[in-house]
């Protein structure tokens, strides 16, 4: 996603022209800003954009994990389920 060009389109100039929004984001690597009164309201990209911050996002996610398991910050299933069940118990045992 480097190199990407940026277009601002305000949003009132396209009503009706989603296939020219479409071609926008498709014909380069590029994000389109729809802003209105200058204020950016949603941000369009391109699939294989997408799936590429989704990429990123995922690795970073994955590493992130590696990390806490090797500093043992990591539980098992089972041990979130039987915490998790713990908290219940107690939260519906009379308050004494």
């Amino acid at each position: 996603m480097s190199n990407l060009y940026e277009d601002y389109r305000e949003i009132d100039n396209f009503p009706n022209k989603l296939d020219f929004l479409i071609e926008l984001v498709q014909s380069a690597p590029r994000r389109v800003f729809l802003t209105k009164s200058g204020k950016v309201q949603a941000i369009v990209i391109s699939p294989r954009d997408y799936e590429d911050l989704w990429n990123i996002e995922f690795e970073r996610d994955m590493k992130r994990g590696d990390e806490e398991e090797e500093r043992g910050e990591v539980h098992s299933s089972e041990t979130v389920m039987r915490d998790i069940e713990e908290i219940i118990r107690r939260h519906r045992e009379p308050q004494q």
